[in-house]
């Protein structure tokens, strides 16, 4: 692979390559680690009212699109980023623990189906990651050759479109895996990676939307997928959630029956309203 040791600190994110487009030295096979003691979290949460709940339309979904084409130089790299999010319902840190062989079959083509490692997984299960949509696979392969043409992670072989499908699929914008920060907390140890929360949440402040987060697109993605016809076991199977209730949370459905049979049908024939008199 065409890269060196890592720099004792690392670059900070730019919209362009550093230099004139060469090889950027880098440690690319594994999330980079830092372990950091802190606090309760307690003061470390957004207020959930401030988050968007409502899904996204699909006229939404294209506007995010142009607007992170025309607020962003090199926009390859968050257009695909924001596409895996919505399309797999993935969280961020998960996102940057995926790998090359994740994504990209040996002959260079985007996977149509694959798995997010155990390892990768928060909840430590694996599960799986479906890109049957051609729109995603489009901008995906598109971040494939963007790296390629940076160099960002690539090898001699021709196998996986030139990239060490060892590498993190998704790099920063220096071409380095992103970062992830284990916590130590009165909460117990957590792992985070504040990079890849940043480039998500810089599409979220360039998409004009509100509130926009990565539950919106975890709850655009269970939406679509219960109109779609699919049960709350496969839609948890495929966001990670194992809880029935807190998928039903996720989705803009009417609430449950609370009513038996019969008191169904009171009124159901209503009392027509009785004419007004009028003057004669």
């Amino acid at each position: 692979m065409r890269s060196a040791t890592q720099a004792s600190r690392r670059k900070p994110e730019h919209d362009q390559p550093s230099g004139d487009g060469a090889p950027i030295t880098t440690s690319l096979a594994k999330p980079l680690l830092k372990t950091v003691t802190r606090p309760s979290r307690a003061n470390d949460v957004t207020a959930a009212s401030t988050k968007r709940r409502t899904p996204l339309t699909h006229d939404e979904v294209h506007e995010v699109v142009r607007r992170v084409h025309s607020g962003i130089k090199l926009s390859s790299p968050p257009i695909a980023l924001f596409y895996a999010l919505l399309a797999t319902g993935a969280k961020p840190l998960e996102l940057a623990r995926l790998t090359v062989r994740d994504m990209v079959a040996p002959d260079g083509s985007i996977r149509i189906e694959s798995t997010l490692p155990a390892a990768a997984a928060i909840c430590g299960v694996s599960r799986p990651l479906y890109l049957r949509s051609q729109t995603v696979r489009l901008a995906l392969a598109d971040y494939v050759r963007f790296r390629v043409r940076l160099q960002h992670g690539t090898t001699d072989s021709a196998s996986y479109h030139r990239l060490d499908p060892e590498s993190m699929f998704f790099l920063d914008s220096s071409g380095q895996a992103y970062e992830i920060e284990q916590t130590i907390g009165q909460d117990g140890a957590r792992s985070r990676g504040r990079g890849m929360l940043e480039a998500c949440r810089r599409i979220f402040r360039l998409s004009g939307i509100k509130g926009l987060c990565t539950n919106t697109l975890r709850r655009t993605l269970a939406n679509r997928l219960h109109q779609r016809g699919a049960t709350d076991d496969e839609i948890g199977e495929v966001l990670g959630i194992k809880d029935r209730k807190t998928v039903r949370e996720l989705l803009d459905i009417p609430p449950a029956r609370t009513k038996s049979l019969s008191e169904l049908f009171d009124e159901i024939v209503p009392t027509p309203e009785r004419p007004r008199d009028q003057d004669t």
